[in-house]
Order: structure tokens, then C-alpha cells, then sequence
């Protein structure tokens, strides 16, 4: 490695320097290469004493000087610091006239010093990396106890129902699964989202308009075919502004059931929440006439009478709940239009306001004994949504605790990975290791927990009128990029809670929304419902396993021949999984796959494309094991 760039003429040093040749530098260099020492001492002297000429050259040259001796390591330095006169003498010889390498030059000149430096060196290397080890060793244990210590659950008091009844769906009723049936048939057989996320000439809004109406005809005739006469109603005059509330409880429908059972409606739900995130349009909506959103109590563009009379009726329902579980009765409404309560918990009356004095009225705001009972039920689906969705998460952070010590590795079951070896991006300790993957797990877990909210957030992202999205080729296809406002702040908050429980955080921060990685709220949606579909049939496999294992002789000796054991099957599962699902693995670049928040969700999927490769991958299919997908 040469000291500094090689001259470019015949005079050796002297022409390596810069243009300049009266500058103090190359000057005191020439001296001290030429001529005797007393002349060098001189010249040393009288260059420290001439005062500077220029402030803007001095700088130049500085910038220069560095230029070429960038390639000094703090190894060289301090070798050279070692130095006598003569030998430094020597080395500047050799490297300017001779243009040896560095490090030739060094052990032929002074080998012992060199050698001395060069082990001093490697002692401190290996020195600083015990300590980073030991301090990897603390943080995994300190964040293991800190995870034990903020693991309690907090689903058993008043306040957590408080908070979550507020984002948790209504179930459906039987008349409502009805509808829900005819909303699947109609997004089945449309085209909307073909032939509108195109790129074309043309009025989009017009288009737009075009195709809503016509998914509006189809379910109008589906719900014909199905109570013919009740469907003459919509039908009729083909007036959808008169049935709009049909058709807003109808559309209405899908979006709570697709939250309450996410596995379901796969690419249906997509294509409805499309649809309605361009009816929410301006140019649009005027040219339909009518929301095909469920309203909601928003301040934008209201009236201050408008906003309390909205807030009244729902105040009104909490009362009616409250004067519910007090015991007194009240009778059963009527059978709606298609035997649909359109006005739940909102009311049909115009623009009137003021009591309402007619009983009929008067008795469509009283909550039933049965709607009461669908309230509570639909808390009980959110704990089953938990159940079936977070307690995966719980039991791969049980399975690591369990099976690997956060500190010393066990022979063989190391968490350690390297950059470039087996796919990985990353290089991290065994203990480094481990705290990424509880803290991934622990995110993941988290996420689950406050689905709800976070799915509440993104409709109200997508479905927002102000917030207009963008049709670009991500790398993926034409996709709508939209900002994530209300999810952003969101996720954030979950991060910084999980944050709160480790006292350091392994790898970026960094969400992903609004750009070519999650696009809009919806993909981030389906990006963490796919948490539970990758760790659950990898619990299911894990739980069955000894099952499998004590089911016949001929089970046990394959277990035993093939893998050493049941418990050393489990252990290599676990094992692969903690390693390669969280290596930063699945992306093209850093930016896209990597240590992020998203990143480590994108290497998961990645381990999960490769499972029929695996040493183990017999065993998943005797547990039956048939894939990461779901159901449909």
C-alpha cells in the first residue's frame, strides 16, 4: 500500500507535490531528502516561522496532503511513530524513489517494530471484540427480563374494553351473511380495479362514476333475484341516490366482516375498498350524488348544529345501553328494508331537529335485548381474533426462551449470522441475534394486539376525500401510492411502546408507507395479517411433533436416525427459523428488505419460500403441513 499517490514525473517526490512548488510543505519534504541534516533542522525551522501568505492556499494544501496519505492506517501510524530518524529516512526513500508498498517497505526496514504494532494490534481487535460480545451477552439477558417483566396482559380490565370497543366491528347478523353472500358474487364478476388502474386517455372520474354505478346495478339485481319484492324497490327508476343508505350498509357489511376474519374475502376486499376510496373522490361523488360510505361524525365541512345533532344520536345509543343493562325492556323493532337495520346507531331523519315525538320513532333509538347480546358477542370475536392471531407470537417467544440461552450458545444451535453466508444481509452475535428476534416477535405480537385500530386507521387513510393517491409502477405493477397519516402515527406508537420494554434496539427503526415497499395503508394491512399465517403452521407443526414422534416405533426410529430425537428436531427448526427468517434476506438492496421494520417481515416470507428445501421439511408434511397461504 503506497503512502501517498505516485509522482508523476522523473524529479520522485518533488513532483508528487502540488503545483505550487514554493509551498512549505514539498519544500521542507525536498530539503530533508537532499540535504544534510543541519539544512532539514533549518529548514523546519524557518518554514514554522514564515508567516502564512494566504489562508486559502494554506487549506488547499492541507486538503492535499491528505489526499495522499488517506491511505495511512492507525496500524501504519503508529508503526511510523515507532520510528527512528534514519529509519523514517529510509522508508520515504524507498516508497518515492522505488514505489515499494507500505507494508514491504516497513518489514524490510524496521520488521521487529512492525511485528511489536501488528500484535499490540491484534490483541486490542480481539480485546474490543470480547467486550462487544459481553455487551451483546448483557443486552439479550437484560432484554429477555425486561420482556418478562412487561409480558402481562391487559385484556382483563375495564379500561382496555373501553378502548377496544371502540375499534371492534359489529358481528354479523343471519340477514346480514345474506348480503354478504351477494357483495362476494358482485366483486367476483366485476372488472373495477382492471379498468381503472390503467394508464389511459380519457375522463378518469367519468370512468370512475361508470363503474360504481354499474357494481351498484349488479348488486341491485342480485338482491332482485334474491327477494323479488323487495328488490323492486332498488330497481325501480334505477335510483340509486334514493338507496344509497342500502347501499352504504350493504358495503358496509364486507369491511366488518373482512376485519373480523381476515383470511377471508382475500382479493374481493381489496377491489371493495378500491371502489370506495375513488367514490370518496370530490370529482367523483358529484357525479354519483350519494356516499357509498358509511358516515362517520367528522368536522370537516359540518355545520356546528349538523355535528351535535350526529353526536346526540350516538350519546343517545349509549344511553339506550346503559338504560339496557339497568333491566328495563323494550320492544322488538320491526323487520327493516331486506330485514336490515339501516339506522343501528344512526338515525334516518332528515334534516330536522329538535325531540322527535312520534313513538315509532322514539322506539327505532332503544337497543334491543338481542343487540345488546351482538354487541357482546362481537367482543368476544376480537378475543377470538387474538387467540387464533397473537398467540402465535406468544409461543414462538416462549419457543426461544425455552430452547436458547440469551447468553451462551449451545454446540451446534448458534443464532449467528454472517453477511453473505446462507442469503444473509446482516452479521450479528448469537446474543445480538436473539434480542432481533424477540423484539421482531414482540413487534410482531403487538401489531396483532392493535389490529384493530390499525385497520380502523387505514380505511380512514384510504377513504379519506382529502387524501389523493398516485398510479405508479412500484417494481410490482401499477399500484395506488397514497400517504398513511393516521397508520404512521399509529405504528409508531406500538413501536415506541416496544421500545420502552428492551433497553436497546437491535437494527432500524424505519416503517415503510406511502413509497414502492407498502404503497398505501391497504398493503400494510395485508402485509401483518400475514403474521399469523406464517408463525401458526409453524406452531401447529412444532405442537404436533411429539404427538407424531409417539405414534408409532416406526416414527421414533426415524425421528432418532434422521434427526437425533424429537428434541433435536425441534431445536433445528427453531433454530433455522430465529437464524434465517430474521437475516435481512429478501430484498434486492438494504432499502428494501434489511434490518427495517418491514424488512423483517419481507426475510420471514422469505424463509417461508424455501421450506421444501429444508433438511426438515419431511417432518412439517407429517404433521400435515400443507403451506403458509391460509385459507381462502
Amino acid at each position: 500500500m503506497a503512502l501517498y499517490e505516485p509522482p508523476g514525473d522523473e524529479d520522485g517526490c518533488r513532483g508528487a507535490s502540488s503545483p505550487s512548488a514554493s509551498n512549505s510543505s514539498s519544500d521542507h519534504l525536498s530539503r530533508l531528502l537532499d540535504g544534510p541534516l543541519e539544512a532539514a533542522e533549518a529548514a523546519a525551522e524557518a518554514a514554522r516561522l514564515r508567516p502564512t501568505e494566504d489562508s486559502e492556499e494554506e487549506e488547499v494544501t492541507n486538503d492535499g496532503a491528505r489526499r495522499r496519505f488517506r491511505n495511512l492506517s492507525e496500524e501504519h501510524i503508529a508503526i511510523l511513530s515507532s520510528l527512528n530518524q534514519n529509519q523514517l529516512l529510509k522508508v520515504v526513500d524507498q516508497i518515492c524513489e522505488r514505489q515499494h508498498p507500505l507494508d514491504a517497505v516497513l518489514d524490510a526496514v524496521a520488521a521487529d517494530v512492525a511485528a511489536t504494532v501488528r500484535k499490540v494490534a491484534e490483541q486490542q481487535r480481539q480485546a474490543d471484540a470480547d467486550a462487544s460480545l459481553d455487551a451483546d451477552q448483557a443486552a439479550a439477558l437484560a432484554a429477555s427480563n425486561s420482556m418478562n417483566k412487561n409480558s402481562t396482559d391487559p385484556s382483563s380490565s375495564s379500561d382496555y374494553f373501553l378502548h377496544i370497543a371502540r375499534f371492534v366491528p359489529l358481528r354479523l347478523t343471519f340477514e346480514e351473511r345474506v348480503f354478504l353472500r351477494l357483495l362476494e358474487s358482485t366483486l367476483e364478476v366485476s372488472e373495477y380495479t382492471d379498468k381503472i388502474d390503467i394508464l389511459c386517455g380519457g375522463s378518469k372520474a367519468r370512468r370512475m362514476a361508470r363503474e360504481i354505478r354499474q357494481v351498484c346495478a349488479i348488486l341491485s339485481g342480485l338482491a332482485l333475484a334474491h327477494n323479488y319484492e323487495e328488490g323492486q324497490r332498488l330497481v325501480r327508476d334505477h335510483d340509486f341516490v334514493s338507496n344509497r343508505a342500502f347501499f352504504q350498509t350493504v358495503f358496509e357489511i364486507g369491511r366488518r366482516y373482512k376485519i373480523l376474519n381476515p383470511e377471508r374475502m382475500r382479493s374481493a376486499y381489496g377491489k371493495l375498498i378500491y371502489l370506495l376510496m375513488d367514490a370518496k373522490k370530490p370529482e367523483v361523488l358529484q357525479l354519483l350524488q350519494f356516499d357509498c360510505v358509511t358516515p362517520e361524525i367528522m368536522p370537516e365541512g359540518k355545520s356546528r348544529a349538523q355535528i351535535q345533532r350526529e353526536i346526540k344520536e350516538k350519546q343517545n345509543a349509549i344511553k339506550t345501553l346503559a338504560r339496557k343493562y339497568a333491566g328495563r325492556d323494550v320492544p322488538k323493532h320491526s323487520p327493516g328494508f331486506f330485514g336490515l337495520r339501516l339506522s343501528f346507531f344512526r338515525s334516518d331523519s332528515g334534516g330536522d331537529e329538535g325531540p322527535r315525538t312520534d313513538a315509532g320513532d322514539e322506539r327505532s333509538d332503544l337497543l334491543t335485548p338481542d343487540e345488546i347480546e351482538q354487541c357482546l358477542y362481537s367482543l368476544g370475536d376480537h378475543n377470538t381474533y387474538l387467540r387464533f392471531n397473537r398467540e402465535p407470537c406468544d409461543r414462538m417467544i416462549g419457543f426461544l426462551r425455552q430452547y436458547f440461552d440469551p447468553s451462551e450458545p449451545e454446540e451446534g444451535y448458534s443464532l449467528a449470522i454472517s453477511s453473505g453466508t446462507g442469503g444473509a444481509r446482516l452479521t450479528h452475535s448469537h446474543s445480538r441475534q436473539y434480542v432481533y428476534v424477540l423484539q421482531s416477535l414482540t413487534l410482531w405480537r403487538e401489531v396483532c394486539s392493535e389490529m384493530f385500530v390499525l385497520w380502523q386507521m387505514a380505511e380512514a387513510d384510504m377513504l379519506h376525500s382529502g387524501n389523493c393517491y398516485r398510479l405508479r409502477d412500484t417494481g410490482q405493477g401499477l399500484n395506488r401510492v397514497q400517504d398513511c397519516p393516521r397508520v404512521s402515527n399509529a405504528m409508531h406508537a406500538i413501536l415506541e411502546r416496544v421500545q420502552r420494554f428492551t433497553t436497546s434496539w437491535v437494527g432500524s427503526s424505519v416503517v415503510h408507507l406511502g413509497d414502492h415497499n407498502v404503497p398505501n395503508a391497504l398493503m400494510f394491512i395485508d402485509k401483518y395479517t400475514q403474521v399469523p399465517r406464517i408463525l401458526g403452521p409453524l406452531v401447529l407443526c412444532l405442537e404436533k411433533l411429539p404427538e407424531v414422534y409417539e405414534s408409532k416405533q416406526a416414527m421414533r426410529n426415524y425421528f432418532d436416525n434422521q434427526f437425533g430425537g424429537l428434541h433435536a428436531l425441534r431445536k433445528q427448526i427453531l433454530c433455522d427459523f430465529f437464524r434465517h427468517a430474521f437475516d435481512g434476506s429478501g430484498g434486492d438492496n438494504f432499502f428494501d428488505a434489511g434490518s427495517c421494520i418491514d424488512g423483517r417481515l419481507t426475510s420471514a416470507w422469505n424463509w417461508c419460500s424455501t421450506i421444501e428445501k429444508k433438511r426438515f421439511f419431511p417432518a412439517f408434511l407429517l404433521t400435515g403441513f400443507q403451506g403458509f397461504d391460509g385459507k381462502f
